[in-house]
């Protein structure tokens, strides 16, 4: 019955949307500004992540090798370290290779080395994990190795950097959480004024033997017009404004990594259509149910 009826409430919702133009404009405008709030934090705490896991990236396994190890060797230990769970790479280093590094990092003092006669460099391997949080594991598993005269990853380094991603994280996410449940409110509270306003229609429509259904599905679909319509704009500016400022963050620091794909970015505009589509719908639902004594 409700479906059969649901082309007769959009016109009822479009009608009454037109008939209340002016509260429907300053309902939309008012979510459309929360919403934004909440697209812009989104926004941050994505290149936020982003920039987490750049820092965690950076991370890595220096394994200085003994000067006896034989080509032989040295092809059984990469394999062996390849093999290792959670390794994401393992890249050899030559002693020439590492000589070549120190002189170009000394950059104009590199004259200083003409003075040793013998490369004391050791031969080394890079190794780049897949879960920072395993790096202390997986070195302690390559001390044991033979031929491997010592293993470095900066310990100290390590754990504050992994500390400091997790609390700042854990930090985001109750941030988002109490942001997104206040954006709830205060767009349910706009919603409500906006059926207040109209709760005498409500009330005559109820003693005139309307029922609960026929009165609440065009307030319900106006609700879900307005969040939704809300939820578009935000995302329009936001996208506009996103953009033009990290053009202007690339100028100015231009190593510094930003999401710029438009599908890491897709997630953000969904969950926003969401929670403006849903809480236009519950506050409308809820609002109107208050009149109704159901």
């Amino acid at each position: 019955m409700i479906f059969e009826n649901m082309g007769f409430y959009f016109r009822e919702a479009l009608l009454s949307f037109r008939r209340s133009a002016l509260m429907s404009i300053a309902t939309i405008l008012s979510t459309t500004t929360i919403l934004i709030i909440v697209g812009m934090f989104l926004l941050i705490s994505l290149n936020s992540n982003l920039f987490l896991e750049n820092l965690e990236s950076q991370l890595e396994i220096i394994v200085y090798l003994k000067d006896n190890i034989s080509k032989a060797e040295l092809n059984t230990l990469e394999g062996s370290f390849n093999s290792i769970d959670g390794i994401k790479e393992a890249k050899f280093v030559s002693k020439e290779e590492a000589y070549q590094r120190l002189s170009k990092d000394l950059g104009e003092q590199k004259d200083i080395l003409s003075a040793i006669e013998i490369n004391p460099l050791p031969a080394s391997f890079e190794i780049q994990v897949k879960d920072p949080k395993m790096i202390e594991q997986i070195a302690n598993q390559i001390t044991k190795f033979e031929k491997v005269e010592e293993v470095e990853y900066g310990r100290e380094t390590a754990e504050r950097l992994l500390n400091f991603t997790y609390l700042f994280r854990r930090a985001g996410l109750l941030v988002l959480a109490l942001l997104i449940f206040a954006s709830i409110l205060i767009i349910s509270n706009i919603i409500k004024i906006t059926v207040y306003s109209r709760r005498s229609e409500i009330e005559i429509m109820s003693l005139v033997g309307a029922n609960s259904q026929f009165i609440k599905w065009p307030f319900i679909i106006e609700g879900f017009l307005q969040g939704f319509i809300s939820a578009v704009l935000s995302i329009i500016i936001l996208y506009y404004f996103y953009f033009f400022a990290i053009n202007k963050m690339r100028q100015a620091i231009p190593f510094l990594p930003l999401v710029v794909d438009i599908i890491d970015l897709l997630p953000i505009g969904i969950a926003i259509a969401l929670l403006g589509s849903l809480v236009g719908i519950l506050g409308s639902m809820f609002s109107v149910g208050k009149y109704l004594d159901v």
